[in-house]
């Protein structure tokens, strides 16, 4: 795998990621994010088992197609210090994944997509629309039911 990709959208995409991923996992693999490089887009996915982020990222240069998983806090870390709007280079070699920008040089440990847990659901067959208005006035109505014990994630 062999890419690069713009600093800026590849850091918007890395802080979606930070909500979805779990910070206290049991499960090595859901601490990272999984990169997926195939026609010009990178694909990048995050899950906590309940929640899963799919985001694209158009018109990048991929000279070599591939995906790989590393560790999301890590490489969002690493891209949020690059400067802003210069090109970062990726190459995934021996189980590395290595980026370059400017004289920047990182190389990060990489776990097997096929670790990944994803599901092959069509996502695009069960999409809907509402008004972000609407939403907003319904979560506001129930907001005052949702605990605050960490333990029982599921009431909340």
């Amino acid at each position: 795998m062999k890419f690069n990709v713009n600093q800026q959208d590849l850091q918007q995409a890395l802080s979606y990621c930070q909500g979805v991923i779990e910070k206290r996992s049991t499960l090595p693999i859901l601490s990272n994010v999984l990169l997926d490089t195939s026609n010009s887009k990178l694909t990048i996915t995050a899950t906590d088992l309940d929640l899963i982020f799919i985001h694209q990222i158009d018109n990048i240069e991929v000279f070599e197609e591939g995906k790989t998983t590393t560790v999301s806090s890590t490489i969002y870390d690493i891209v949020r210090k690059f400067s802003s709007g210069k090109k970062i280079n990726f190459l995934l070699s021996d189980n590395k994944l290595q980026l370059e920008s400017e004289k920047s040089n990182f190389n990060l440990n990489c776990l097997s997509p096929s670790e990944f847990p994803l599901n092959d659901e069509n996502f695009d067959d069960n999409q809907f629309s509402i008004n972000s208005k609407s939403l907003l006035k319904l979560l506001n109505k129930c907001k005052f039911s949702i605990s605050n014990d960490e333990t029982r994630h599921y009431l909340s």
